[in-house]
């Protein structure tokens, strides 16, 4: 069933017209049946299944009925990522999307490749935005993730949680498992590194704002699938 998210309040018998995109994607690519039904969602994470009609060139579905479950995760979790190559971050940033994160805060740090110019911003944003909103349909989430403009290192303490930790590879620091540490929070912030990894001192000064440092096993992760890795394990231990 085909998900879409639309700014009307949803209401059992209400009729709701859609954006020239949506309508194109319903007509033209999926080219949907008249009574088609599909799954509607709102900005205040209010769902709905509805059955779509044409009326001319128009597309407009008809609310059946209200859908009182979520698929949202319970505990609020907070990514926080240093930039990445674009094919692996538009990859990130589907994953992240799929396996429940309620925010991203992209980040540049001493080791990151890829930096985050200030006249491009508008337009990466932009169409990071627009994968994570089909992820979020294709999934079937009640909500679509918060991204955040990229930010520098130092500022990832302004997004601390319940619990926060930083996923890192270097055995000098004692790292702690994740499952010792997550004990049902309401929130995690989670810290994964660029490719390049992090500095050590970046580490240090993670783990002097009271983050943990957390191993994710013996083998070395690139940063996207680190990233999916330490996700998949919070859900298996909250959910």
């Amino acid at each position: 069933m085909q998900q879409y998210f639309i700014n009307n309040k949803i209401e059992q018998g209400a009729e709701i017209s859609f954006d020239k995109e949506q309508t194109h994607h319903i007509k033209d690519v999926l080219r949907m049946k008249e009574g088609t039904c599909i799954r509607l969602v709102n900005q205040e994470k209010e769902a709905g299944f509805a059955s779509i009609f044409y009326r001319g060139k128009d597309v407009v579905a008809h609310i059946n009925e209200l859908d009182q479950n979520s698929n949202d995760m319970k505990c609020k979790i907070t990514l926080c990522v240093g930039l990445i190559k674009k094919e692996k971050w538009d990859y990130l940033l589907q994953k992240c999307t799929e396996l429940g994160v309620s925010e991203i805060v992209p980040f540049e740090s001493s080791r990151t490749i890829v930096k985050a110019k200030d006249e491009k911003v508008s337009k990466k944003l932009e169409r990071w935005h627009k994968i994570l909103l089909e992820a979020a349909e294709q999934c079937k989430r009640n909500s679509c993730p918060n991204l955040v403009e990229p930010i520098g290192f130092k500022e990832i303490t302004q997004y601390k949680s319940e619990i926060n930790c930083v996923a890192y590879e270097d055995v000098k620091y004692i790292g702690e498992k994740l499952r010792d540490i997550v004990k049902q929070p309401t929130s995690i912030t989670i810290v994964v590194g660029p490719e390049g990894g992090f500095d050590p001192c970046e580490v240090e000064y993670l783990l002097e704002n009271n983050f943990h440092c957390i191993t994710l096993g013996k083998r070395i992760l690139r940063a996207e699938t680190a990233t999916t890795y330490v996700l998949s394990a919070i859900d298996a231990l909250v959910e």
